[in-house]
């Protein structure tokens, strides 16, 4: 029996110059006959290129698919009917002809990050590449404020890691929880209220539903991440040197949370990393050291658990990328919430 099947994927590539350039893949259709398959689409921008699939009408996708032949993979050139050939596709073997209707497959630009989702709400993760910074105050005379806890600077070596391109929003939140504790309600508003105990559930929960391996970011990861891995540029907050452009904090944010992604991004393409809501770590907060450090993981205990990056409460030196806060394990209030961190998967 042949299906043909329309899936539409925009995907919007964010320049680090602050300009946006689409690349789309449009007209996805496919045709089985038996074991064989062929996909095709169009494709208005070379680009790398690859497929996931679905067997349940697009609520859940398979990882990214090996194996496949043809107009995949790295500088597909643009062009209409694009094919990419599959025989034998796992994923489909025990589908019966009857339930073809329900096969869809996502064919998408490959711009380095990884789409996980969940009760058919996704989470774009970003692959950030490992390196050595500088971790603490490196700008103090810039920014006019800083506290003891961010001294001494020290040398930090991180292996790659994947970050969620946004705070986890109430709609992810409510699919894995089926609650929402937050004070400001909206699904693309970031979950908040919630303390480090809840934030721990979730990504329980979320690894359980997924199959991946979600976690809270180290301090290291955090920091290393908001300011823009290899690509940061050295800017106070994550995303420039105005936070005006890049960050929701006591001046510009009506006491009020925001939606995600609405303000500049860091070089990382990271959104909301300095302001909106502060963000838990896994860490216990504890004093900084010159040694050099690898992959740190914090102090083995403590009284507060480490949050960064300023909320819409917070004065404009409290949103910087070296800023540092702790908090009780079991108290959250309402600008608290989370960012993912996904191990990378095994080979």
């Amino acid at each position: 029996m042949t299906k043909r099947l329309y899936i539409y994927i925009i995907l919007l590539l964010g320049l680090w110059s602050g300009s946006v350039v689409a690349q789309e893949v449009t007209n996805v259709r496919h045709e089985r006959n038996g074991k064989e398959l062929i996909i095709t689409y169009d494709l208005d921008k070379q680009a790398d290129i690859r497929v996931s699939v679905s067997i349940d009408s697009g609520s859940t996708y398979s990882a990214y698919l090996n194996g496949l032949s043809g107009d995949i993979g790295k500088g597909v050139k643009p062009g209409t009917g694009k094919r990419i050939l599959v025989y034998d596709l796992p994923e489909l073997r025990f589908v019966p002809d009857d339930m073809s209707d329900q096969i869809v497959f996502n064919v998408e630009v490959d711009d380095g990050t990884v789409t996980v989702r969940v009760a058919g709400v996704e989470i774009r993760m970003v692959e950030v590449k490992g390196g050595t910074f500088t971790m603490g105050c490196t700008h103090p005379q810039q920014a006019g404020h800083y506290y003891k806890e961010e001294l001494p600077t020290h040398k930090v070596t991180l292996n790659d890691y994947y970050i969620a391109q946004t705070e986890v929003t109430q709609l992810l939140w409510r699919a894995v929880m089926d609650t929402n504790p937050s004070h400001f309600v909206g699904d693309s508003l970031p979950v908040e209220s919630i303390n480090w105990n809840d934030a721990q559930m979730f990504v329980v929960r979320l690894s359980q539903l997924t199959g991946r391996r979600f976690r809270l970011p180290t301090e290291a990861e955090w920091e290393y991440a908001a300011r823009g891995g290899a690509l940061g540029r050295g800017n106070i907050y994550a995303g420039g040197s105005d936070i005006a452009q890049c960050g929701w904090y006591c001046v510009n944010s009506n006491n009020h949370t925001h939606k995600v992604a609405e303000l500049k991004p860091n070089e990382l393409g990271l959104y909301d990393m300095s302001g909106n809501v502060w963000e838990w770590c896994s860490d216990w907060l504890g004093a900084y050291s010159e040694e050099p450090k690898t992959n740190p993981l914090g102090p083995r205990d403590g009284l507060n658990k480490v949050v960064r990056g300023g909320s819409i409460s917070s004065p404009s030196y409290g949103c910087r990328v070296s800023d540092r806060s702790g908090q009780l394990p079991e108290y959250g209030y309402a600008f608290y919430g989370l960012r993912l961190v996904m191990d990378l998967p095994e080979e």
